[in-house]
C-alpha cells in the first residue's frame, strides 16, 4: 500500500474540531505531522498512528492548517478545501487532487471563489495569510465596477451569458434553469478560449501564483476555467466533476436567497432562478464531452483556442503539481 492509494480528507466535525479522514483496508503505521503552511520540513510531529484507525483529531491553531502524512519514504500533504468565510461561501482551494500520473494538485497555489465584495475585516485577515499575489477576476467591467473587491485584482472577463438577458420563458422550471446552464458552458467553449488562455498563461509567470480565480458565484465562469484547468494537470474526469459539484452542496439556492430574489426581480420564475443558481453534474459533463468531442480535448483546445505553447504547459504543470 502507499500514500497515493489513499484518499485524505482533513475537515471539521460535528462539534467544529479538526480532523483528518481516511479509509484503508490495510495495516501500516502513518506518522502525522502539522503545521500554519504547506511546507512539510516546518510540520512538527502529531500522531503516530494504524493507518487502520481511519481518522485522527488534529490540534487547532491560528490561521490555515496544513497535514503532512508519512509512510516509509513518501509523503502525502493535506488541508482543508473549504477556506472558512463569512462573506464568501464559495472559497477553497484546488489542490490535493490526484492525477492520472499518480501525483496530486499542490495545495495553496491556486484557489476558487465566489465575489470577495462581502468579504468582512477578519476575513480580510484571513485572507491575506494566505499569501495570494494574483487576483484573477472573471466578471464583466460592470460587474467588477458595481461590486469592487476589497484587494487589488486583475482583470480576465470571460465572455458568458448574462441571467439579465435570459428570456424568462424559458427558464420557467427548474430543468430548465440548468439547461440554461449547459447552453451558457457551451457558449463558453466555444467563445472563451482566449480569454481561457490569457488566465493561465498568467498562472505559468513567476508571480502569477498562489491565486485566486473568482466571478460573481463562482460557480459557472469560474467552474468551468477551473474544470478546463484540472483536466490540463490530469486530473480524471469524476474527480474534476466532484469539484464543480461542490459548489452546489455549500452555496446552493438556499444559501444565498437574496440572489434568487435578484433574480425573480429580473423577471425569472423562482423555480428557474433555483435551477440557474444550482450545480447540475450532469451539465458540466455535458460540456466537457463536448470539449472531447468537437474541441479534440483540453489540451488541444487550450493550445489551438486558448493559444497556450507547449512551454506554457509544462510550466504550468510544473508550478501546479507535486508529483
Amino acid at each position: 500500500m502507499g500514500l497515493e492509494t489513499i484518499r485524505f480528507e482533513l475537515g471539521r466535525d460535528e462539534l467544529g474540531g479538526l480532523e483528518l479522514r481516511w479509509q484503508s483496508d490495510t495495516d501500516h503505521e502513518l506518522v502525522i505531522r502539522g503545521g500554519s503552511t504547506p511546507v512539510v520540513d516546518d510540520h512538527a510531529h502529531l500522531y503516530t498512528v494504524p493507518s487502520s484507525a481511519q481518522a485522527v483529531r488534529l490540534p487547532t491553531g491560528p490561521g490555515r492548517q496544513y497535514v503532512s502524512v508519512v509512510l516509509g519514504e513518501t509523503t502525502m500533504l493535506v488541508s482543508e478545501r473549504c477556506v472558512g468565510f463569512e462573506g464568501a461561501l464559495n472559497f477553497r482551494d484546488i489542490g490535493g487532487y490526484p492525477t492520472t500520473e499518480g501525483g496530486q494538485t499542490r495545495w495553496g497555489t491556486v484557489f476558487r471563489s465566489n465575489s470577495l465584495h462581502r468579504l468582512t475585516a477578519e476575513d480580510l485577515v484571513t485572507f491575506d495569510a494566505l499569501g495570494i499575489r494574483s487576483i484573477c477576476d472573471l466578471r464583466r467591467d460592470e460587474e467588477r465596477e458595481g461590486e469592487p473587491g476589497p484587494r487589488p485584482s486583475l482583470s480576465f472577463p470571460l465572455p458568458s451569458q448574462r441571467v439579465a438577458d435570459a428570456d424568462p420563458e424559458t427558464v420557467r422550471t427548474h430543468e430548465d434553469g440548468q439547461r440554461w446552464l449547459l447552453s451558457d458552458y457551451l457558449g463558453m467553449l466555444e467563445r472563451a478560449g482566449p480569454a481561457m488562455g490569457h488566465l493561465l498563461a498568467h498562472l505559468a509567470e513567476e508571480a502569477g501564483t498562489p491565486a485566486l480565480i473568482h466571478c460573481a458565484g463562482g460557480k459557472d465562469r469560474t467552474g468551468m476555467t477551473v474544470a478546463l484547468l484540472l483536466s490540463l494537470l490530469g486530473v480524471d474526469r469524476e474527480t474534476v466533476l466532484d469539484d464543480y459539484e461542490l459548489t452546489g452542496r455549500i452555496q446552493s439556492a438556499k444559501d444565498i436567497p437574496w440572489v434568487v430574489d435578484v433574480f425573480v426581480q429580473m423577471g425569472i420564475p423562482r423555480q428557474g432562478a433555483e435551477g440557474m443558481l444550482s450545480s447540475p453534474r450532469w451539465a458540466m459533463a455535458e460540456a466537457l464531452d463536448r470539449l472531447d468531442s468537437a474541441y479534440g480535448g483540453v489540451n488541444h483546445y487550450l493550445i489551438d483556442r486558448g493559444g497556450l505553447s507547449f512551454a506554457t504547459v509544462a510550466r504550468l504543470r510544473d508550478k501546479l503539481l507535486d508529483r
